[in-house]
């Protein structure tokens, strides 16, 4: 069984942000990281600190350092105000989902690289991007097999898009207008997480 770490030294700090040991102590002297000193002079930094730094400089959260509770979700819709209200719902209901949001495809697909979300809220309506195509990729590709894939469509929707989203498989398909609430309870459901 592996054990969680405590805390983080200035090599931990600086293999997981890519920067050499000097960037972090050059951080801490700019008071841009909070950390505390061992009776030895060693600085040191609790890991829950770190993750909020992480968090805070839009920087890539470490798999081994993500608490257990905590579930990524990615939204893709290019219509702001369903990405501002279901951003602000989700909020609300699931406060332990860290949220990333695109308002188009292409730029969705690369933030799934580094995010890497459990679960992506994608609109079958986004313009010049095979949305079909893009669920099939997901579904082919090893890292993103088991991620979630909830597909948001409506009456406009191409009928086309719909079947073949539908025969690929993903693990809900909500209409439009989209209803946050049911939204948020199937996020809850996929991702074993209690509403709040």
């Amino acid at each position: 069984m592996a054990v969680r770490r405590k805390s983080l030294s200035t090599g931990d700090i600086a293999r997981h942000c890519q920067v050499t040991p000097a960037t972090v102590v050059n951080w801490i002297k700019g008071d841009k990281l909070d950390v505390y000193t061992t009776p030895g002079g060693q600085y040191r930094m609790d890991v829950g600190d770190f993750v909020d730094f992480l968090r805070d400089n839009k920087l890539p959260i470490p798999e081994e350092l993500q608490p257990s509770n905590e579930r990524r979700l990615l939204l893709i819709d290019n219509d702001p105000e369903v990405l501002e209200k279901a951003t602000q719902t989700i909020a609300q209901s699931l406060p332990t989902v860290i949220l990333e949001e695109s308002d188009n495809g292409y730029d969705g697909l690369i933030k799934l690289g580094g995010f890497r979300p459990h679960a992506v809220v994608l609109d079958l309506n986004l313009p010049n991007i095979d949305v079909a195509e893009g669920v099939r990729r997901l579904r082919a590709n090893q890292d993103t097999r088991n991620m979630f894939v909830i597909a948001v469509g409506g009456d406009d929707t191409d009928a086309d898009v719909m079947r073949r989203v539908r025969r690929i498989g993903v693990d809900a398909m909500l209409n439009r207008p989209l209803k946050y609430d049911e939204l948020t309870r199937t996020l809850a459901r996929l991702l074993k997480l209690p509403l709040g």
